[in-house]
């Protein structure tokens, strides 16, 4: 019960944060304009949002190995049953699913980007844009999955 109470705190202590880093990145301002084409500038807060960012990631890579060293430890325990206990597949499987997706729909761009005042085409640049849409397909359909997978999980919450 009381690791529950301090991951509470510690969710809610990082979506202020977050909302503090990302408030401070819309409304501060905007300054450093390119120089081949002034029209685009950088805000002033993008540094401040970046590490914020890397830590998120770096803190999120580190719990992850941490909590599937900790699972195989405790796989010795009785499984669940039905769904529950196929959870692991579910989402590697998907994982899976939506990289194919994603190198599906990468491999048929031929769009032209305007990046910093120069164009990128696709035909130019084939291994940056199929990486590119890869990784967003996949964090799209994978953010869309973990969102479904959270409603649902609080809708089918087990009656105490």
């Amino acid at each position: 019960m009381k690791s529950l109470k301090i991951s509470d705190y510690v969710l809610w202590g990082l979506f202020g944060l977050s909302a503090i880093v990302l408030l401070l990145f819309l409304f501060v301002g905007y300054d450093t304009p390119y120089e081949e084409a002034p029209k685009f500038v950088a805000p002033k807060m993008l540094d401040v949002l970046l590490w914020w960012m890397y830590i998120l990631i770096a803190a999120t890579a580190v719990l992850t190995i941490w909590s599937a060293i900790k699972g195989m430890g405790a796989a010795g325990g009785p499984q669940a049953k039905g769904l529950a206990g196929k959870t692991g597949y579910i989402a590697f499987g998907l994982l899976i699913v939506s990289v194919i997706i994603g190198a599906l729909v990468g491999a048929a761009d031929k769009d032209t980007l305007l990046i910093n005042g120069h164009a990128f085409s696709a035909a130019e640049h084939k291994t940056d844009y199929l990486l590119t849409d890869i990784s967003m397909i996949s964090i799209t359909i994978m953010m869309v999955a973990t969102i479904i997978a959270l409603i649902v999980s609080m809708v089918i919450q087990p009656k105490k």
